[in-house]
């Protein structure tokens, strides 16, 4: 009991005094229904423009769905399927988030993309068919399908989908007219019920989807209105060395769409804005190329996964070359101090390393307890990894979280901060800090419980040098990515591929304890949401005495020793 009352102190305490107000409204409402059939907009739409063929013609994108399967009446979202309908589209035996997910409406995407391919009719024709249904059921103004976020995601989908099938939709006058009151009843919903009690990526979200709405309503009021809050959320999130402040890859590029999107929809009213959103998209294009490039897939620091943005690049930047002529530069950046991640990289080894805050202190549900761990690419493909996400509900959610879960240093069994619920941070760590120069790569941090931790990570050549300081009994975690496996002899731990070729050698020191994980919660490994694969992990402990502790990685020139 005592211990639940400390979480909610220590959650509560960072709060913004306007969130805390939220929170107690929404309380206050909660139950209230929507009011989807009184409200109709006034005038035609004016179309937006949003469809674009690097997006959501994307075959590296358009893999993720199948669309004889959508066509029959199931969809397949995050690797859990089921049939869309029923009332308020509720399905209690699939997750909330794959819940959320069935009403963002993305899987409709996919239709307009085939019916630009093949121009089918039946294409449109289960368009239709889905929309109408989901109208339909759920009509009563309840459920997952009118919270904030869904509905802001799926009135993007579906302008993406107007835009998309085009001329048979605006000749389509009946059903027209019906999806569009539709949509208007969830514009006006949302401009009443934004997400200031989360703020965050899901506000953003909110606001990003008012203003594309007050674009295609013609709502000049509420479009200046909502271009101010746009801007001033803009000016906090992202940060000045372009990463988005919740310091998540994936919701990055989430981001780094919904603005592209935002600025294909202003081009022609608002050339002031549009030149603005330019600058922010090559600072977010940038960073997020000197990120993940080189370590083959979405880095998977605090909540991320590979199925969930879109492809960098070969959907995000190639889409952003053709709409908007931007490149990211072609020198990548190794710093970036206000997000707290610092890269070396060589011809063949990229390290990612996070030194930064675990997120911003009022809206830490995204945060892991990945401080000061770290990522390595190996020849493009991932090598030593970061546990993942792979859920927001469900029993390994927690150790998702976790510090184990990441490649970085336990003390005393203790985590770096109290992360509890699905979303919360009570206690967290602090006096985080990190830095860069030359071949070294560096960071420091307090635990909640007020352990030490420092860290230096080198790269020489083909050569890892690992550098831990620790205030108490210590264990460094390295986890392996799906491809490879430990082999054990003596002080020495080797890492061999799946044709039994040695890639590495590990060596610690002589008084470690190793021991090789090959089963177990330690070895889930979820590179994408919904998907939870086996990988083994190595654990190194020694007695942390504040001594400068030491694991050198040898790789060999060529690949294969």
């Amino acid at each position: 009991m005592w211990n639940k009352i400390e979480n909610y102190y220590w959650t509560i305490k960072y709060l913004k005094k306007s969130q805390l107000f939220y929170l107690l409204k929404n309380r206050l409402e909660r139950g209230k229904k929507a009011k989807p059939a009184t409200v109709r907009p006034v005038g035609e739409p004016a179309p937006l423009g949003l469809w674009m063929d690097g997006l959501d013609a994307c075959p590296d994108y358009l893999r993720r769905f199948d669309t004889e399967e959508i066509l029959s009446g199931r969809v397949t979202l995050l690797y859990e399927s089921g049939s869309p309908g029923g009332g308020r589209w509720a399905h209690p035996s699939r997750s909330h988030l794959w819940n959320f997910n069935l009403h963002y409406l993305e899987f409709l995407v996919p239709l307009a993309a085939a019916y630009r391919r093949e121009k089918e009719p039946r294409y449109y024709e289960r368009f239709r068919e889905y929309c109408r249904s989901w109208i339909r059921d759920n009509a009563d103004g309840t459920g997952d399908g009118w919270h904030p976020y869904t509905i802001s995601l799926r009135l993007t989908n579906l302008w993406i989908c107007l835009d998309g099938f085009g001329d048979v939709f605006r000749e389509d006058g009946q059903f027209a007219r019906e999806l569009r009151d539709s949509m208007y009843a969830q514009y006006v919903h949302l401009r009443r019920h934004t997400e200031r009690h989360l703020l965050g990526n899901h506000y953003l979200e909110n606001l990003k989807a008012i203003l594309l709405g007050a674009v295609f309503f013609q709502e000049a009021e509420t479009y200046s209105c909502y271009k101010k809050k746009l801007r001033r959320e803009l000016g906090e999130q992202i940060l000045a060395d372009g990463v988005h402040y919740e310091r998540s890859l994936m919701y990055h590029k989430l981001i780094l769409e919904d603005l592209m999107r935002v600025a294909k929809a202003v081009r022609c009213p608002d050339e002031a804005f549009y030149k603005e959103l330019l600058r922010i998209l090559k600072e977010m294009a940038d960073a997020a190329w000197s990120l993940e490039s080189g370590l083959g897939r979405t880095p998977l620091f605090n909540d991320a996964g590979d199925n969930v943005a879109k492809p960098l690049e070969h959907c995000l930047l190639a889409a952003l070359e053709a709409e908007f002529g931007i490149c990211p530069q072609a020198e990548k950046r190794s710093a970036f101090p206000q997000a707290g991640y610092y890269c070396l990289e060589n011809e063949r080894i990229k390290i990612l390393l996070d030194a930064g805050e675990m997120a911003p202190a009022y809206m830490p549900g995204h945060g892991h307890c990945d401080g000061l761990s770290f990522e390595l690419g190996l020849d493009q493909r991932p090598f030593f990894v970061n546990s993942g996400t792979g859920q927001y509900q469900g029993e390994l959610r927690s150790y998702f979280r976790s510090t184990a879960a990441h490649n970085t240093v336990v003390i005393g069994g203790e985590e770096q901060s109290v992360c509890w619920g699905e979303h919360r941070v009570g206690r967290r760590m602090r006096l985080v800090s990190g830095g860069c120069r030359g071949r070294w790569a560096a960071g420091s941090l307090v635990t909640c419980t007020g352990r030490h931790l420092s860290r230096r990570i080198g790269l020489r050549d083909h050569t890892v040098v690992i550098r831990d300081r620790a205030e108490g009994p210590a264990a460094a975690y390295l986890h392996l990515a799906p491809e490879y496996e430990y082999e054990q002899s003596g002080p020495l731990v080797r890492v061999l591929n799946q044709k039994g070729e040695e890639m590495c050698r590990i060596r610690t020191g002589p008084k470690d304890r190793l021991r090789i994980f090959r089963e177990g919660t330690i070895c889930s490994y979820a590179p994408e949401f919904g998907r939870i694969r086996r990988i083994q992990v190595l654990q190194i402990a020694w007695e942390g005495k504040n001594a400068e502790h030491e694991i050198r990685i040898q790789f060999q020139k060529g690949g294969i020793i």
